[in-house]
């Protein structure tokens, strides 16, 4: 029977081949499109960091002493979805806490702490490396997370402090092709002793949230003994914790709790708690979160994370895309209905009953919907790389596996079975043979229901032309802001070493060189940056808890960056006590200048911020345009520089980082690694410009789908209108009246659907804006410009078969009725 129906189904789909070819090509670019995000998603979700007891593994965190007892976490549109993304703990904890934990409780398996440190030097010889990520580790690193040794035991920190595992790349990097098991490296900053390279792991994946380049045993960190001494004055760490089999988390961790309040609460109130009178301890809190739950929480310091978010945003739009592409297909086979109503009839007067003429439309609909399907695989494939573009990843065909793909081509072929296949089979077979056989006359469709379908999908492809648009307008103001500050031709090249005598050298040597070349303008320096990162400090005001962003620059940093000043003058060589470390010089901005109100006298000593105020620059921005400027203050760094500065004259950007280049090779052998500012500050948009070239591919993909199914509809109203296109010729109407007579129908229904979109879509893009602290006023002539583009699209796309239409011969369109 089956055989039967796929047999009449594969002769119909050849039959009406060019609605097949249409409904194939809509379906296989959005199952395309929706695999590509499918895989995103997947790999997004998927972490590799976990031991095969994943489900008792858990990170230790603490309530935040730094955050204000009032503070409340962000919103935004999905904020009722995102596992609490928004709420971030303190993660790092003191050592003695892991240690004190596991010997009081026999519910803990085991415990591991940890700390990168991020970058640092080694040298496996005459050479140095710099490597991304230093980690200080338990012995039991590796047995609890699940990263493979690929040479060398597993339980290498173990045997020795002296002991090391790097990772493939990092052997690779050091030693070529040659064993790296045995040989030795020095890890610059610690001459404690070199280090014996025990083992090989693999590479971490570039989605996990630990990474690795060199993992050396937690005793051989130089800081540990002094740590262990300190007790809770230290917290450098990161916790995780390894519950026994059977033991309740929620019970744990409220045992957990309770045992807090006198193990580590009181005292810390005790000795520390006048540096906190804005926190409230009465619910501080320990918390135990699952390890998966973990990807998808913004708490620092943390690696790749997941922010869900995105996920649930790229979510939508899968459903969105495939919603219109399925609309689309059922706009399309009710538009060819009337052509197979002959058809539909004779089957009828033959003996077909309504749930065969169901089956075999369904049929139809499934055989192209697995031929779209397997075409959009294959799409999927060839787009990669620029959907990698678009997205900004690095999704590769070896990262997606047949576990993940059957599973989604199974549910998208069930998914728009449903979606597309149902109500077109339901409609044509309730056709009435007798009606449709009547004087062999063509059945009349009046589908209602497809003018919903109509209105719903342009209605979705409207919105997100809307956001594309909005999401341009603010990435263009952006990118146009005025930050305060001559962002352009700024080469930073960074301190490789956390040393102030190599750093004073450093300033030297590079500062002479830059005044005896005539392409560097200026030379300075900072420790932190104009991306973020830089101290915050707390003050009392009138009695008040205040915070303070702190940066410490050197000479000629607000000349290099073109800073106003308001009052006051910039840091000088002229002016000795500018170095002084009593009552230290500095330089505030406005915002700080105007907290501090009369307690703030350029010129004079500041008892609140403890400094002599010497300046006043006007504010900028020292960090993402998504949160509002904060109070600065500049210090003048006396020993350490985490970054070298030169402002290059235009034109000359190779020459400098050439002559730089070999001036840094004079008198270092350490990593020659520079940026330029205006690439730094660009980086903290990136996540933002992905998402606007996401909503512009999708909202492409949606107005093309739409537009096949508006095209389908206009092809029902000129099946239905025959005879009144030949009546009103045979009266005189021109091709011009029965065009406008023909379009203006669905024209209202486009109208609708803008009307539909326009408060929907400025709702969605309100709340993506409230991620910015300065961003555009979305204004009325945003949703006309955007709705005229639509509606001349959508007038643009019917205009073939209205005109079409109208230019039959009136004596064809009267016979043909």
């Amino acid at each position: 029977m089956l055989k039967n129906y796929i047999k009449i189904a594969w002769r119909n789909l050849l039959k009406y081949r060019t609605f097949s070819i249409i409904n194939i090509i809509g379906l296989s670019f959005s199952v395309a499109f929706c695999l590509l995000l499918f895989f995103y998603i997947r790999k997004e979700q998927s972490y590799d960091t976990f031991s095969k007891n994943k489900d008792r593994l858990f990170r230790f965190e603490s309530s935040n002493t730094w955050a204000s007892a009032d503070a409340k976490p962000a919103s935004h549109l999905f904020s009722f979805l995102t596992k609490e993304n928004d709420i971030e703990n303190s993660l790092t904890t003191s050592l003695v806490i892991g240690r004190d934990i596991q010997q009081n409780f026999p519910e803990v398996k085991s415990m591991v702490r940890f700390r990168d440190w991020g970058s640092g030097l080694i040298k496996p010889g005459k050479e140095v490396y710099k490597v991304g990520h230093i980690i200080y580790a338990d012995d039991n690193f590796f047995k609890t997370f699940s990263f493979p040794i690929k040479i060398g035991n597993r339980e290498a920190l173990k045997s020795s402090v002296k002991n090391v595992v790097i990772s493939e790349n990092t052997a690779k990097k050091f030693f070529g092709n040659s064993d790296p098991i045995g040989k030795t490296i020095n890890l610059l900053g610690d001459s404690t002793y070199p280090f014996i390279v025990a083992a090989i792991a693999e590479n971490a994946p570039d989605n996990s949230s630990i990474q690795f380049d060199a993992v050396f045993p937690l005793k051989a960190d130089p800081g540990y003994a002094r740590n262990i001494k300190e007790g809770f004055n230290q917290t450098s760490h990161l916790l995780f914790i390894e519950l026994k089999e059977g033991v309740s988390m929620s019970d744990f961790s409220n045992k957990l709790n309770l045992w807090s309040k006198k193990y580590y609460v009181e005292p810390f109130v005790a000795e520390y708690g006048q540096y906190f009178k804005n926190f409230d301890f009465k619910n501080y809190k320990w918390y135990l979160r699952p390890i998966g739950d973990c990807h998808y929480n913004v708490s620092n310091p943390w690696g790749h994370y997941t922010d869900a978010k995105n996920i649930y945003q790229l979510a939508c739009l899968v459903f969105i895309i495939l919603l219109i592409a399925s609309l689309n297909y059922v706009l399309l086979v009710i538009s060819n209905a009337s052509a197979r109503s002959q058809e539909i009839g004779v089957r009828k007067v033959m003996g077909a009953n309504r749930k065969s003429i169901i089956i075999q439309f369904w049929v139809e609909t499934q055989i192209v919907i697995l031929i779209s399907v397997l075409i959009g695989l294959a799409l999927a494939f060839f787009l990669l790389p620029l959907f990698n573009n678009i997205i900004g990843t690095d999704l590769r065909i070896n990262n997606i596996h047949w576990k993940d793909i059957l599973p989604a081509i199974a549910v998208l072929c069930f998914s728009l079975g449903i979606l597309a296949g149902y109500y077109p089979a339901l409609l044509i077979s309730r056709m009435k043979p007798v009606s449709i056989l009547k004087s062999f006359r063509t059945f009349k469709i009046n589908p209602h229901f497809s003018k919903v379908l109509v209105i719903l999908q342009y209605t979705g492809s409207v919105v997100l032309m809307i956001s594309a648009f909005i999401i341009n307008r603010q990435m263009h103001f952006i990118n146009n802001k005025d930050l305060g500050f001559d962002k352009e031709q700024v080469l930073i090249v960074s301190n490789p070493v956390w040393n102030s005598d190599f750093t004073r050298h450093a300033m030297e040597q590079l500062g002479n060189f830059a005044k005896s070349q005539p392409y560097i303008s200026y030379f300075s320096g900072m420790n932190g940056g104009l991306n973020g990162a830089n101290n915050t400090n707390g003050f009392k005001l009138n009695g008040e808890q205040k915070w303070r962003k702190q940066l410490s620059v050197d000479y000629d940093y607000f000349e290099m960056l073109g800073i106003h000043f308001l009052q006051g003058r910039s840091f000088s060589r002229a002016f000795p006590t500018d170095s002084s470390r009593e009552k230290r010089p500095a330089v505030i901005n406005e915002s700080l200048y105007e907290m501090l109100g009369n307690k703030a006298k350029v010129g004079e000593y500041c008892e609140p911020i403890d400094a002599t105020i010497i300046g006043v620059v006007q504010d900028y921005n020292f960090e993402t345009l998504s949160n509002k400027i904060e109070p600065e203050e500049h210090v003048l760094g006396l020993t350490y520089e985490s970054s070298f500065m030169f402002k290059i004259k235009a034109g000359q950007i190779p020459t400098a980082i050439s002559g730089i280049g070999k001036e840094w090779k004079s008198f270092t052998n350490y990593p020659f690694e520079y940026t330029f500012l205006d690439d730094t500050i660009n980086k903290m948009y990136e996540s933002d410009k992905r998402w606007e070239k996401t909503i512009q591919f999708s909202c492409f993909f949606a107005i093309f789908i739409a537009c096949m199914g508006l095209f389908g509809l206009s092809a029902i109203n000129a099946i239905n209108r025959t005879k009144e296109i030949g009546i009103r010729k045979v009266l005189g109407a021109s091709v011009k009246n029965i065009a406008v007579t023909l379009s203006s129908g669905f024209m209202k229904m486009v109208f609708i659907a803008i009307v539909i979109a326009t408060p929907l879509s400025y709702w969605i893009m309100s709340k993506w804006l409230e991620d910015f602290a300065y961003r555009i006023d979305i204004s009325w002539w945003m949703f006309v410009l955007v709705g005229v583009i639509a509606f001349i699209i959508a007038l643009g796309t019917t205009s073939f078969q209205t005109i079409r239409a109208a230019i039959v011969n009136p004596v064809e369109s009267l016979r043909a009725e």
